[in-house]
């Protein structure tokens, strides 16, 4: 079985280097771009997922015209609360008690009107298991902290994974899963 996970293309709150989740804007001129080089096949994968978020939606539609695929809760970004739409240096100056209590306990934190890295990594690992279930190729179109929280469930079953990875936006990640065992494809064959 293999997961193809794309990220969205680029968005303004990309290039402003801010923490988002629940905002919900579009890909930028330069994200479209990103999306469209994904020259792809798939191995013509029909099981496609996607977040809901538009950012999300709009890459699927570039990717996959006229082709249907289902939207999942699960795979949205974190949801960052009164965080939303600032650098880590705003988060300081506008939440400083709050940004000590997060950077002392980064998985576990829940964010004023937001959630905790752990609730995030729950839902997209209860996606995983499901997948792994059925057993069938899928696309899953989705976010930088979703397919980090994935990454971090399949190369070592817990959050401190989860800074092993940089996900860049309009980026195809190709994982397998064989006799219980999750790996990496890096070949230009994968997809």
């Amino acid at each position: 079985m293999k997961i193809y996970w794309v990220r969205h293309g680029k968005t303004e709150q990309n290039e402003k280097n801010n923490y988002y989740g629940k905002i919900d804007v579009r890909l930028t001129r330069e994200g479209v771009e990103e999306i469209k080089a994904i020259q792809t096949n798939f191995n013509d994968c029909i099981n496609i997922y996607c977040s809901p978020a538009a950012r999300a939606i709009e890459s699927a539609g570039l990717l996959f015209r006229d082709v249907y695929f289902k939207v999942d809760a699960r795979l949205l970004e974190r949801n960052m609360g009164v965080f939303e739409g600032m650098s880590y240096h705003e988060i300081g100056k506008y939440y400083p008690k709050e940004r000590i209590e997060w950077d002392n306990d980064w998985q576990q934190y829940v964010i004023p009107e937001g959630e905790s890295a752990s609730m995030q990594y729950k839902r997209v690992v209860s996606f995983i298991k499901e997948l792994e279930a059925a057993d069938q190729d899928a696309i899953v179109v989705c976010h930088a902290g979703t397919i980090r929280m994935a990454l971090s469930y399949m190369f070592g079953g817990n959050l401190d994974m989860f800074w092993k990875f940089k996900i860049h936006t309009g980026i195809v990640v190709a994982t397998c899963y064989e006799q219980d065992f999750w790996y990496m494809d890096l070949s230009r064959e994968s997809y």
